[in-house]
Protein backbone atom coordinates (compact mmCIF):
# COMPACT_ATOMS: atom_id res chain seq x y z
CA UNK A 1 0.00 0.00 0.00
CA UNK A 2 1.30 3.46 -0.91
CA UNK A 3 2.53 5.12 2.29
CA UNK A 4 0.85 8.40 1.24
CA UNK A 5 -2.53 6.78 0.69
CA UNK A 6 -3.96 7.67 4.10
CA UNK A 7 -2.76 11.27 4.11
CA UNK A 8 -5.31 14.08 3.78
CA UNK A 9 -4.35 16.61 1.13
CA UNK A 10 -5.69 19.99 0.02
CA UNK A 11 -6.47 20.57 -3.64
CA UNK A 12 -8.61 22.52 -6.10
CA UNK A 13 -11.26 21.19 -8.48
CA UNK A 14 -10.07 22.03 -12.00
CA UNK A 15 -12.76 20.21 -13.98
CA UNK A 16 -15.83 17.97 -13.71
CA UNK A 17 -16.00 14.76 -15.73
CA UNK A 18 -19.26 12.81 -15.63
CA UNK A 19 -19.68 11.93 -11.94
CA UNK A 20 -16.02 12.51 -11.14
CA UNK A 21 -14.08 15.53 -9.90
CA UNK A 22 -10.69 16.33 -11.41
CA UNK A 23 -8.64 17.69 -8.50
CA UNK A 24 -5.19 19.25 -8.81
CA UNK A 25 -2.81 19.04 -5.85
CA UNK A 26 0.72 20.13 -5.06
CA UNK A 27 2.73 16.99 -4.33
CA UNK A 28 6.22 18.46 -3.78
CA UNK A 29 6.19 17.18 -0.20
CA UNK A 30 5.75 13.60 -1.37
CA UNK A 31 8.50 11.36 -2.69
CA UNK A 32 7.24 8.66 -5.00
CA UNK A 33 9.23 7.04 -7.80
CA UNK A 34 6.05 6.58 -9.83
CA UNK A 35 5.48 10.35 -10.06
CA UNK A 36 7.03 12.78 -12.51
CA UNK A 37 9.17 14.86 -10.16
CA UNK A 38 9.81 17.50 -12.85
CA UNK A 39 6.29 18.79 -12.28
CA UNK A 40 4.95 20.42 -9.11
CA UNK A 41 1.32 19.45 -9.68
CA UNK A 42 -0.65 16.28 -10.25
CA UNK A 43 -4.32 15.80 -11.15
CA UNK A 44 -6.39 13.06 -9.58
CA UNK A 45 -9.69 11.50 -10.63
CA UNK A 46 -11.86 11.74 -7.52
CA UNK A 47 -15.16 10.50 -6.22
CA UNK A 48 -16.87 12.17 -3.24
CA UNK A 49 -17.92 10.99 0.19
CA UNK A 50 -21.67 10.38 0.44
CA UNK A 51 -21.75 12.56 3.58
CA UNK A 52 -21.28 15.61 1.33
CA UNK A 53 -24.54 14.75 -0.43
CA UNK A 54 -26.30 14.33 2.90
CA UNK A 55 -25.02 17.75 3.96
CA UNK A 56 -26.28 19.29 0.71
CA UNK A 57 -22.79 20.43 -0.30
CA UNK A 58 -22.38 20.92 -4.03
CA UNK A 59 -18.89 20.95 -5.51
CA UNK A 60 -18.02 22.98 -8.59
CA UNK A 61 -14.91 23.92 -10.51
CA UNK A 62 -12.80 26.27 -8.40
CA UNK A 63 -13.81 24.74 -5.07
CA UNK A 64 -10.96 24.05 -2.64
CA UNK A 65 -11.32 20.56 -1.27
CA UNK A 66 -9.75 18.06 1.08
CA UNK A 67 -9.00 14.63 -0.38
CA UNK A 68 -8.09 11.33 1.25
CA UNK A 69 -7.49 7.67 0.32
CA UNK A 70 -5.04 8.99 -2.25
CA UNK A 71 -3.71 6.42 -4.71
CA UNK A 72 -0.86 8.23 -6.46
CA UNK A 73 0.01 5.28 -8.68
CA UNK A 74 -3.44 5.16 -10.29
CA UNK A 75 -4.05 8.88 -9.71
CA UNK A 76 -7.30 8.44 -7.80
CA UNK A 77 -8.66 9.78 -4.53
CA UNK A 78 -11.82 10.64 -2.60
CA UNK A 79 -13.04 14.15 -1.76
CA UNK A 80 -13.94 14.20 1.92
CA UNK A 81 -14.61 17.90 2.56
CA UNK A 82 -14.98 21.25 0.80
CA UNK A 83 -13.88 24.67 2.06
CA UNK A 84 -16.27 27.61 2.33
CA UNK A 85 -16.31 29.76 -0.80
CA UNK A 86 -15.02 33.29 -1.07
CA UNK A 87 -17.26 33.91 -4.08
CA UNK A 88 -19.46 32.00 -6.50
CA UNK A 89 -20.45 32.68 -10.09
CA UNK A 90 -23.68 30.86 -10.90
CA UNK A 91 -23.39 30.89 -14.68
CA UNK A 92 -20.92 29.65 -15.57
CA UNK A 93 -20.70 27.78 -12.25
CA UNK A 94 -17.25 28.55 -10.84
CA UNK A 95 -16.28 28.97 -7.18
CA UNK A 96 -13.73 31.34 -5.63
CA UNK A 97 -13.55 33.61 -8.68
CA UNK A 98 -11.48 36.77 -8.18
CA UNK A 99 -11.91 38.31 -11.65
CA UNK A 100 -14.55 37.94 -14.35
CA UNK A 101 -12.98 38.71 -17.71
CA UNK A 102 -15.81 39.38 -20.17
CA UNK A 103 -14.73 38.85 -23.76
CA UNK A 104 -16.67 40.94 -26.27
CA UNK A 105 -15.72 41.24 -29.94
CA UNK A 106 -15.84 44.60 -31.70
CA UNK A 107 -16.79 42.87 -34.94
CA UNK A 108 -17.85 39.41 -36.18
CA UNK A 109 -20.03 39.42 -34.08
CA UNK A 110 -20.62 43.13 -33.54
CA UNK A 111 -20.33 44.79 -30.12
CA UNK A 112 -23.77 44.71 -28.45
CA UNK A 113 -24.45 47.05 -25.49
CA UNK A 114 -27.29 44.95 -24.08
CA UNK A 115 -25.31 41.73 -24.35
CA UNK A 116 -22.17 43.07 -22.66
CA UNK A 117 -24.32 44.73 -19.97
CA UNK A 118 -25.94 41.41 -19.13
CA UNK A 119 -22.54 39.80 -18.62
CA UNK A 120 -21.42 42.75 -16.49
CA UNK A 121 -24.55 42.38 -14.35
CA UNK A 122 -23.73 38.69 -13.84
CA UNK A 123 -20.39 39.68 -12.30
CA UNK A 124 -21.86 42.60 -10.35
CA UNK A 125 -24.60 40.38 -8.89
CA UNK A 126 -21.93 38.00 -7.57
CA UNK A 127 -19.90 40.96 -6.25
CA UNK A 128 -16.92 39.93 -8.38
CA UNK A 129 -14.69 42.43 -10.13
CA UNK A 130 -15.29 42.49 -13.92
CA UNK A 131 -12.87 43.36 -16.70
CA UNK A 132 -13.91 43.79 -20.34
CA UNK A 133 -11.64 42.26 -22.96
CA UNK A 134 -12.27 43.73 -26.41
CA UNK A 135 -11.38 41.05 -28.95
CA UNK A 136 -10.76 41.10 -32.72
CA UNK A 137 -9.52 44.70 -32.67
CA UNK A 138 -7.59 44.01 -35.88
CA UNK A 139 -10.97 44.26 -37.67
CA UNK A 140 -11.52 47.95 -36.82
CA UNK A 141 -9.60 51.23 -37.07
CA UNK A 142 -7.68 52.82 -34.22
CA UNK A 143 -10.22 55.66 -33.97
CA UNK A 144 -13.09 53.18 -33.74
CA UNK A 145 -11.26 51.35 -30.96
CA UNK A 146 -10.79 54.58 -29.01
CA UNK A 147 -14.54 55.18 -29.18
CA UNK A 148 -15.22 51.72 -27.73
CA UNK A 149 -12.69 52.24 -24.92
CA UNK A 150 -14.18 55.63 -24.02
CA UNK A 151 -17.67 54.12 -24.09
CA UNK A 152 -16.74 51.37 -21.64
CA UNK A 153 -14.86 53.81 -19.39
CA UNK A 154 -17.99 55.99 -19.21
CA UNK A 155 -19.82 53.02 -17.71
CA UNK A 156 -17.18 52.81 -14.98
CA UNK A 157 -15.23 49.82 -16.29
CA UNK A 158 -11.69 49.13 -17.43
CA UNK A 159 -10.95 47.22 -20.62
CA UNK A 160 -8.04 45.57 -22.39
CA UNK A 161 -8.12 45.49 -26.22
CA UNK A 162 -6.56 42.40 -27.81
CA UNK A 163 -6.09 40.62 -31.12
CA UNK A 164 -5.02 36.99 -31.42
CA UNK A 165 -4.19 37.61 -35.08
CA UNK A 166 -1.26 39.93 -34.33
CA UNK A 167 -0.90 39.26 -30.54
CA UNK A 168 -1.68 42.91 -29.76
CA UNK A 169 -2.49 43.38 -26.07
CA UNK A 170 -1.93 39.72 -25.16
CA UNK A 171 1.07 40.37 -22.88
CA UNK A 172 -0.80 43.15 -21.09
CA UNK A 173 -3.83 40.91 -20.57
CA UNK A 174 -1.72 38.02 -19.30
CA UNK A 175 -0.08 40.36 -16.80
CA UNK A 176 -3.54 41.29 -15.47
CA UNK A 177 -4.54 37.64 -15.18
CA UNK A 178 -1.39 36.79 -13.24
CA UNK A 179 -2.23 39.42 -10.63
CA UNK A 180 -5.37 37.57 -9.58
CA UNK A 181 -5.94 34.06 -8.24
CA UNK A 182 -8.74 32.76 -10.46
CA UNK A 183 -9.93 34.51 -13.60
CA UNK A 184 -13.03 33.38 -15.48
CA UNK A 185 -13.24 34.03 -19.21
CA UNK A 186 -16.92 34.61 -19.98
CA UNK A 187 -18.79 35.97 -22.95
CA UNK A 188 -20.99 35.05 -25.89
CA UNK A 189 -20.09 32.35 -28.41
CA UNK A 190 -17.78 33.31 -31.24
CA UNK A 191 -15.96 36.24 -29.61
CA UNK A 192 -12.67 34.35 -29.42
CA UNK A 193 -12.39 33.11 -25.81
CA UNK A 194 -10.94 29.75 -26.78
CA UNK A 195 -8.60 31.30 -29.36
CA UNK A 196 -7.41 33.67 -26.64
CA UNK A 197 -6.58 30.77 -24.31
CA UNK A 198 -4.74 28.98 -27.13
CA UNK A 199 -2.69 32.14 -27.63
CA UNK A 200 -1.94 32.58 -23.92
CA UNK A 201 -1.30 28.87 -23.28
CA UNK A 202 -0.11 27.34 -26.59
CA UNK A 203 0.25 23.85 -25.08
CA UNK A 204 -3.52 23.61 -24.50
CA UNK A 205 -4.64 23.59 -28.18
CA UNK A 206 -8.40 23.78 -27.59
CA UNK A 207 -10.72 23.40 -30.59
CA UNK A 208 -12.26 26.54 -32.11
CA UNK A 209 -14.85 27.34 -34.78
CA UNK A 210 -15.66 30.30 -37.00
CA UNK A 211 -18.61 32.66 -36.66
CA UNK A 212 -21.68 31.68 -38.67
CA UNK A 213 -22.11 34.04 -41.62
CA UNK A 214 -25.87 33.44 -41.58
CA UNK A 215 -26.56 33.75 -37.85
CA UNK A 216 -23.78 36.29 -37.17
CA UNK A 217 -22.78 34.47 -34.01
CA UNK A 218 -20.40 31.75 -32.97
CA UNK A 219 -20.99 28.12 -32.14
CA UNK A 220 -20.21 26.48 -28.80
CA UNK A 221 -16.75 24.88 -28.83
CA UNK A 222 -16.22 24.82 -25.05
CA UNK A 223 -18.63 22.32 -23.47
CA UNK A 224 -17.57 22.54 -19.84
CA UNK A 225 -15.62 24.69 -17.41
CA UNK A 226 -11.94 23.87 -16.98
CA UNK A 227 -9.11 25.62 -15.12
CA UNK A 228 -5.66 26.18 -16.63
CA UNK A 229 -2.50 27.28 -14.82
CA UNK A 230 -0.98 30.51 -16.17
CA UNK A 231 1.95 30.94 -13.76
CA UNK A 232 2.50 32.67 -10.41
CA UNK A 233 -0.12 30.39 -8.87
CA UNK A 234 -2.86 31.94 -11.02
CA UNK A 235 -5.62 30.00 -12.79
CA UNK A 236 -7.69 30.79 -15.86
CA UNK A 237 -11.12 29.26 -16.53
CA UNK A 238 -12.47 28.71 -20.01
CA UNK A 239 -16.28 28.54 -20.01
CA UNK A 240 -19.05 27.59 -22.45
CA UNK A 241 -20.30 30.55 -24.46
CA UNK A 242 -23.89 31.70 -24.02
CA UNK A 243 -25.51 34.72 -25.57
CA UNK A 244 -28.17 36.00 -23.16
CA UNK A 245 -27.50 35.73 -19.41
CA UNK A 246 -30.61 36.13 -17.27
CA UNK A 247 -30.83 39.00 -14.80
CA UNK A 248 -31.81 37.82 -11.33
CA UNK A 249 -32.20 40.75 -8.96
CA UNK A 250 -34.56 42.59 -6.64
CA UNK A 251 -35.93 45.64 -8.50
CA UNK A 252 -34.90 47.85 -5.58
CA UNK A 253 -31.27 46.67 -5.91
CA UNK A 254 -31.01 46.78 -9.69
CA UNK A 255 -29.62 50.32 -10.03
CA UNK A 256 -26.72 49.52 -7.68
CA UNK A 257 -25.38 47.00 -10.21
CA UNK A 258 -24.48 49.91 -12.55
CA UNK A 259 -21.27 51.76 -11.54
CA UNK A 260 -22.36 54.96 -13.28
CA UNK A 261 -25.60 54.91 -11.25
CA UNK A 262 -23.80 54.06 -8.01
CA UNK A 263 -21.57 57.12 -8.44
CA UNK A 264 -24.55 59.45 -8.75
CA UNK A 265 -26.39 57.83 -5.83
CA UNK A 266 -23.34 58.04 -3.57
CA UNK A 267 -22.83 61.72 -4.34
CA UNK A 268 -26.46 62.69 -3.79
CA UNK A 269 -29.13 60.14 -2.79
CA UNK A 270 -32.62 60.31 -4.21
CA UNK A 271 -35.36 62.12 -2.30
CA UNK A 272 -37.19 58.89 -1.49
CA UNK A 273 -35.45 55.82 -0.07
CA UNK A 274 -37.53 53.39 -2.16
CA UNK A 275 -36.91 55.23 -5.44
CA UNK A 276 -36.72 52.90 -8.44
CA UNK A 277 -35.30 55.69 -10.62
CA UNK A 278 -38.12 55.81 -13.09
CA UNK A 279 -40.12 59.06 -12.95
CA UNK A 280 -40.15 59.64 -9.18
CA UNK A 281 -39.74 63.25 -7.97
CA UNK A 282 -36.29 64.00 -6.59
CA UNK A 283 -34.56 61.13 -8.45
CA UNK A 284 -30.88 61.94 -9.02
CA UNK A 285 -30.19 59.39 -11.77
CA UNK A 286 -29.35 61.09 -15.07
CA UNK A 287 -31.83 59.69 -17.58
CA UNK A 288 -29.47 60.63 -20.44
CA UNK A 289 -26.86 58.08 -19.39
CA UNK A 290 -26.20 55.62 -22.22
CA UNK A 291 -27.31 52.52 -20.33
CA UNK A 292 -30.38 54.06 -18.70
CA UNK A 293 -32.78 52.78 -21.43
CA UNK A 294 -31.39 49.28 -20.86
CA UNK A 295 -31.91 49.69 -17.10
CA UNK A 296 -35.46 50.98 -17.53
CA UNK A 297 -36.51 48.25 -19.98
CA UNK A 298 -35.25 45.44 -17.76
CA UNK A 299 -36.57 47.04 -14.58
CA UNK A 300 -40.08 47.05 -16.06
CA UNK A 301 -39.65 43.38 -17.04
CA UNK A 302 -38.62 42.55 -13.46
CA UNK A 303 -41.61 44.33 -12.00
CA UNK A 304 -44.08 42.72 -14.40
CA UNK A 305 -42.48 39.27 -14.59
CA UNK A 306 -44.55 36.32 -13.29
CA UNK A 307 -41.28 34.89 -11.97
CA UNK A 308 -39.70 36.69 -8.99
CA UNK A 309 -37.06 39.28 -9.81
CA UNK A 310 -36.14 37.98 -13.25
CA UNK A 311 -35.61 39.83 -16.50
CA UNK A 312 -35.03 37.65 -19.49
Amino acid sequence: MNKNKSKKVKGIVVALKANFLIVEIDFRDFKDASLDQSSKKITLLCTRRSKLDYQGLFIDVGDKVCIESVDYKNKRAVVSDVDSRQSFLKRPAVANVTLVSICISVDEPLFDIEQVSRFLLTAESANIKPLIVLTKIDLITKNELILYINQINSWGYDCVPVSVQNSQGIDSLLERFRKTELTVLAGPSGVGKTSLINNIIPTVSLSTSSVSKKLKRGTHTTRHVELFAIGNGSLLADTPGFNRPEIMCEPSDFAFLFPEFRTQLSNSPCKFRNCLHRDEPGCVIDKDLERYPFYRKNLEEMINSPLPYQAG
